[in-house]
């Protein structure tokens, strides 16, 4: 148990000792959870950053939200069901808008005297490209067209597509903002955690201010 205890305190110390020398470069990456106004969705991002400053670095990200505002889309969605159901085939319609994004931006460490953790605060600025999609589900009915009579449950968007009864809206690419903090803790020489929050904003026709919430691992070169 004595030269576990002096096993772990040397890998301590060695990453605190580490981590209190100014990285040149780092990379993260991170997941976790964003609140937008349609409910809670995931959110990925990997970020690259290099050191100008002792306490400041500029970086560049790319990331994904996996559904941000599915409301976009729905109502179209709801009334092209009504309408098929009005002509005896009954589908469901559910709607999707993933948004990858990409943003470079400035991130200031803030100056403290342990060595154990590292507070930072960022600011950031680029695009995101949103793809709305949606799948139709079929419930019953007649489906003209179809070479053998689909199941319950079974996805049938090609169908409904190929028919001209639906076509996705078109792709969009906006202006993103985002804002926020976070922290990294070292785990071991060069590699750390790290937990953080950011406030962003996607100027799309219908905006949108997701705010996340992640945590990842990175690595300081």
């Amino acid at each position: 148990m004595k030269s576990l205890l002096t096993i772990v305190c040397l890998v301590v110390s060695t990453a605190g000792s580490a981590f209190a020398q100014p990285s040149q470069v780092y990379a993260n990456v991170s997941a976790g959870v964003a609140a937008a106004p349609d409910g809670s969705t995931s959110d990925v991002v990997g970020e690259v950053g290099v050191r100008i400053a002792r306490n400041l670095s500029v970086f560049g990200n790319i990331g994904q939200f996996h559904n941000l505002q599915p409301s976009m889309v729905q109502p179209t969605l709801d009334g092209l069901d009504s309408s098929l159901a009005a002509g005896g085939l009954s589908v469901t319609g559910t709607a999707r808008v993933p948004a990858w994004y990409s943003m470079g931006g400035l991130r200031w460490t803030l100056p403290v005297s342990s060595t154990r953790f590292s507070p930072y605060v960022f600011g950031s600025a680029g695009f995101a490209h949103l793809t709305p999609s949606a799948t139709f589900t079929y419930t019953s009915g007649t489906l003209i067209g179809a070479t053998a009579a689909p199941q319950a449950g079974d996805d049938v968007t090609s169908q409904i597509e190929s028919l001209g009864d639906f076509t996705a809206p078109p792709a969009t690419t906006s202006f993103m903002f985002g804002l926020g903090g976070g922290i990294d803790v070292p785990i071991a020489a060069h590699l750390v955690a790290n937990a953080g929050y950011r406030f962003s904003h996607i100027d799309a026709d219908t905006p949108v201010s997701p705010q996340s919430v992640t945590f990842g691992l990175g690595y300081r070169f």
